[in-house]
């Protein structure tokens, strides 16, 4: 009976044995395998207690009792170095936006995104993406995304022809150009009445029990003339916050009088020394530009306008249309005499030439163009390449003028 209890004995202690001599290699494998991320402390108590009792009575009777007890403890600390990398489960967010979607009494969901711009430049290809894969699948979403052309980048090509972004005309299409409403030059009328029905709906918020009927009327109690409303318009460029802006400084200057024509003329310069310059100053190469252009443009053609070949990059030019001092009126504007060569239209601000208009240096058109009988001024460019080269402003020609003025100012 003592040999087999003996057995039993050392087969428990092989058995515990063999049990912590493989853990103490699978620790010994993990913290190799693991020695450049891992910091690993541990402590491990094992105990193992086995007793037997041999009792011989009287009556011959033999007892045996056993007990194991084991405890253990085990801590550690991880510690992570590089880049932290985040990732995005398009199938997991096209679902949950199917079941909104689902859940909608129409069925239907609108995503409008404002000032695409304000995202970074290298980062806008992402975004357009995920909005690409994740909400372009999905029926019912309808996803509008306002921006300016020349300030967005949607894609970036890949290496196999393959592409991170929206592809504009592919993916999406242009549904409309708020210019075509917004600046005076291209539709009076249509720009006349945005900005109205604009106007009276920022007044009706802050008059609500106001009398005033519509736009119409709002615009004969507050000018003097038709003419005046105009004024604001042409003055506004295009950009309704410059309208607002100019409205109330000229509402200012006005005090309880209706507000005139002068009164829009003097608010439109305060606005622009007061909002556009400075800014602008701020940056000594986009100002020698803004220079040039008015001394090419208003000084020697006396016009408001002027072309660039579509496609021109130039950072001094994205610097001025970004501070509103630059307005694009058109795009590809084409030529006959040039199959296939296409021309933007710029605008110099009006608060840029406003106190000029009642000199003899004044603007007399929007455009200056040759044709048979001469030199003469036109709202709108022509197709005739021979009328228009001379509203075509030439870049190159400012960089050398700079770089001579350079290597003047070091002699």
């Amino acid at each position: 009976m003592r040999a087999k209890t003996d057995s039993r004995k050392k087969s428990r202690n092989l058995h515990i044995f063999f049990h912590s001599s493989l853990l103490r290699l699978a620790n010994t494998q993990i913290i190799q395998c693991l020695q450049e991320y891992l910091e690993d402390s541990k402590s491990t108590e094992n105990t193992s207690k086995t007793a037997v009792e041999l009792t011989a009575a009287p009556r011959a009777e033999i007892g045996s009792s056993s007990r194991d007890s084991q405890s253990g403890s085990r801590s550690q600390k991880i510690t992570e170095t590089g880049a932290l990398t985040h990732r995005l489960h398009f199938g997991s967010l096209s679902r949950t936006l199917g079941q909104i979607v689902q859940a909608l009494p129409k069925r239907q969901l609108i995503i409008s995104l404002d000032e695409w711009v304000a995202i970074p430049y290298e980062l806008q290809p992402y975004l357009a993406d995920l909005l690409r894969r994740a909400l372009f699948p999905i029926p019912g979403v309808v996803a509008k995304i306002a921006a300016i052309e020349q300030r967005s980048n949607f894609k970036f090509k890949g290496q196999f022809r393959d592409y991170i972004g929206i592809e504009v005309g592919g993916d999406v299409s242009t549904a409309i150009n708020l210019d075509d409403f917004m600046v005076f030059e291209n539709d009076q009328a249509r720009a006349t009445q945005f900005l109205r029905d604009l106007i009276y709906k920022h007044y009706m918020a802050e008059v609500p029990n106001s009398e005033i009927a519509s736009g119409d009327e709002l615009v004969r109690i507050a000018f003097t003339q038709a003419n005046a409303f105009e004024e604001l318009v042409k003055a506004a460029e295009g950009v309704p916050r410059d309208a607002i802006n100019i409205l109330s400084i000229a509402a200012q200057k006005a005090s309880e009088r209706k507000i005139s024509i002068p009164d829009i003329r003097s608010a439109a310069r305060s606005w622009y020394l007061r909002g556009k310059e400075p800014t602008v100053n701020s940056d000594p190469e986009a100002q020698r530009l803004l220079h040039w252009i008015i001394d090419q443009v208003i000084g020697q053609r006396k016009s408001r306008a002027f072309l660039l070949l579509s496609g021109t990059q130039h950072p001094l030019i994205d610097t001025l249309f970004d501070e509103r001092v630059l307005h694009v009126i058109k795009r590809g504007i084409s030529a006959a005499e040039q199959p296939g060569v296409r021309y933007d239209a710029y605008k110099i601000d009006y608060g840029a030439y406003v106190d000029l208009i009642a000199t003899d240096k004044a603007p007399g058109g929007l455009f200056s163009v040759d044709d048979e009988s001469g030199q003469k001024y036109i709202e709108v460019p022509p197709d005739d390449y021979r009328a228009i080269r001379r509203a075509i402003l030439d870049i190159a020609k400012f960089e050398k003028h700079t770089q001579s003025a350079g290597e003047a100012v070091e002699l």
